[in-house]
């Protein structure tokens, strides 16, 4: 019974633990001479589904591009990202028609700052459909995603990792 019990348990305490980690993608993208130098980082556990009047439906998901030091300035000019899910299903996000804000797609990041951006996919479109990732710069250089994964510090971490 104690052998039951404790095999149990670690079950739990296993699939408690990789719920709890933060699943998240990323890629450096950098020339030899550093003028083009940043981090692209997209974060599936910040995502959100959206059903409202007027639009179809649309996933959103929170990215960032992480400007580094002594770079140029990166200018986005309607960069896209590309999902394979799990079902073999490819989908790449719409350029949505906001101007300025966390959803326009034409944007400069300075040096040294960062620049949050959401993408948006049609339809729904979960944390765990997700298999593999691409950044596509204006439609002709392609870069797969790396997969990280994270643990929060505390809840607080977690809670505020899916806002």
């Amino acid at each position: 019974m104690k052998k039951v019990f404790t095999t149990l348990f670690l079950a739990v305490l296993v699939a408690f633990t990789a719920k709890s980690q933060t699943q998240y993608f990323y890629t450096v993208i950098a020339n030899p001479t550093k003028t083009i130098n940043y981090d692209f980082g997209f974060y599936p556990s910040v995502m959100s589904y959206v059903e409202a009047e007027g639009v179809a439906p649309y996933t959103k998901i929170k990215a960032g591009v992480f400007n580094r030091e002594g770079a140029d300035p990166f200018v986005s000019k309607d960069d896209k990202v590309m999902i394979l899910l799990k079902s073999g299903k490819l989908v790449r996000n719409y350029t949505t028609k906001a101007t300025d804000g966390d959803f326009a797609v034409s944007y400069t990041t300075k040096p040294g700052d960062k620049h949050i951006q959401y993408y948006c996919f049609s339809g729904k479109v979960t944390r765990e459909d997700i298999d593999r990732v691409w950044y596509i710069l204006s439609d002709n250089q392609i870069f797969e995603l790396r997969t990280a994964v994270t643990k929060p510090t505390n809840a607080n971490d977690s809670a505020s990792a899916s806002n």
